[in-house]
């Protein structure tokens, strides 16, 4: 248990990479419109669109961009804010070796998931009422994995909490018996 003890926060600070990688995309008929990572859900992102409708003859004869198109800003979801803050939290109490800290650690592990959860709930609900059914929304490896990750964490955070201290082999001698 001691190697699950040291793996642990490794297994965290994946998490946190995890981030970094798209967490999102969003199709539209297929087509890959803009692809978001776990820090640009975290803070929100303004991307731009120009490039995709950018095609002659897309809006009108002589070729000229629509002046609609262009930026379009995604909000900051506070849900992917808190599956952050749960894998960082979680990194800084699994250096504690402590039953009582596998336990917390545990839970915020469990919290994290949650939040991971309910973030993919939340945007696919938001995107089937403004999307019209047109636009999709695809999971990329960034969420699953650290969705998976954060199961890990609590599952092996459980093992160390449930384990039994160690206890000292002691071998109680008994004196010899008198034989009648």
């Amino acid at each position: 248990m001691d190697s699950i003890k040291k793996f642990s926060p490794a297994l965290f600070g994946v998490i946190i990479f995890c981030f970094l990688l798209p967490f999102v995309n969003l199709t539209c008929s297929g087509q890959t419109v803009m692809t978001l990572t776990g820090f640009q859900l975290i803070t929100g992102a303004e991307v731009d669109q120009s490039g995709l409708f950018n095609q002659p003859g897309m809006f009108d004869q002589k070729g000229m961009q629509d002046q609609q198109s262009g930026n379009q800003s995604v909000d900051a979801q506070p849900l992917a804010l808190f599956a952050m803050f749960a894998a960082i939290l979680s990194l800084a109490v699994s250096f504690i070796r402590k039953k009582t800290t596998a336990f917390i650690c545990m839970i915020i592990s469990a919290l994290g998931c949650i939040f991971l959860l309910l973030l993919k709930i939340n945007m696919d609900s938001d995107v089937a009422a403004n999307g019209q059914g047109i636009v999709q929304l695809e999971y990329q490896f960034g969420y699953w994995f650290s969705f998976l990750l954060f199961i890990l964490g609590a599952v092996l955070q459980w093992a160390v909490f449930r384990e039994k201290p160690k206890s000292e082999n002691k071998v109680v001698e008994t004196p010899p018996t008198a034989i009648p």
